[in-house]
Order: structure tokens, then C-alpha cells, then sequence
């Protein structure tokens, strides 16, 4: 099994994805929470898991963590593994739309503002 030498550079994630990094927590050596902001302030909550295999406890620790900060949305960020099949199937049975599994993080929320820009500029193109 290869190990880790470092943690990974969620800075450059986050920004590279939209978001701003409000903190970085490290839970354990291979478990990070993450406070991020999408464009539109909101908060989002990653947890991030090192491991090959992220299960369906790592869901339950997710929607807790969620149900306590009450974020607008919740990352599940398997870094270099992916979901069992039993995550897949807590996260369905748990019904929470803020919850979401990810194997890289999601570009964030665009601001309503360049949104509505963004429409319009699009429009006037055809």
C-alpha cells in the first residue's frame, strides 16, 4: 500500500474549483474537514478521506457533521478511492439533498449575478 508523504493541497483545490477556504481541519492522518464558500457565500462542508475504500460509517459522520453546522451543501471527497457500494446506499437512504459523494470536488455555485450575466451574454450570442 503507498502512503501518503503529504497532505493534499486543498488551498489550490478550492480555488481551482470556485470556492474560498474558510478552514482546514485534520481529523486524522488521512481525514480532513473542510469549511469552504461557493460564489454565493453559502457554506460547504468536505469531508475528505485518503483511503481506497469509503464507507457507508463515513456517510453517517458526514450527515452528522452536516445536521450540527447546517451547510448548505456536504462533500463527501473520496481522495484517490472511491464509494462502497453500502456509501452509496446510506447516502440514498438518508434522504438529505445536501449530501453528495465526490471523487474531486464539484465547481462551485456561480453567483445569481454572473449567472443571470452569464444567460445573457449566451443569449445575445445566438
Amino acid at each position: 500500500m503507498v502512503k501518503r508523504s503529504k497532505t493534499p493541497d486543498f488551498e489550490r483545490m478550492a480555488r481551482e474549483a470556485g470556492y474560498r477556504v474558510t478552514s482546514v481541519e485534520q481529523l486524522r492522518s488521512n481525514r480532513w474537514l473542510l469549511t469552504l464558500s461557493d460564489g454565493d457565500g453559502r457554506a460547504v462542508l468536505v469531508l475528505a478521506q485518503a483511503r481506497p475504500l469509503v464507507g457507508s460509517a463515513d456517510v453517517q459522520d458526514l450527515w452528522e457533521l452536516v445536521l450540527l453546522r447546517s451547510p448548505a451543501v456536504g462533500i463527501l471527497l473520496a481522495i484517490d478511492g472511491n464509494f462502497s457500494p453500502a456509501a452509496h446506499h446510506t447516502c440514498a437512504e438518508l434522504h438529505d439533498r445536501r449530501l453528495h459523494l465526490c471523487t474531486s470536488l464539484p465547481p462551485a455555485a456561480v453567483p445569481a449575478l454572473e449567472e443571470s450575466s452569464a444567460r445573457s451574454v449566451l443569449a445575445s450570442s445566438r
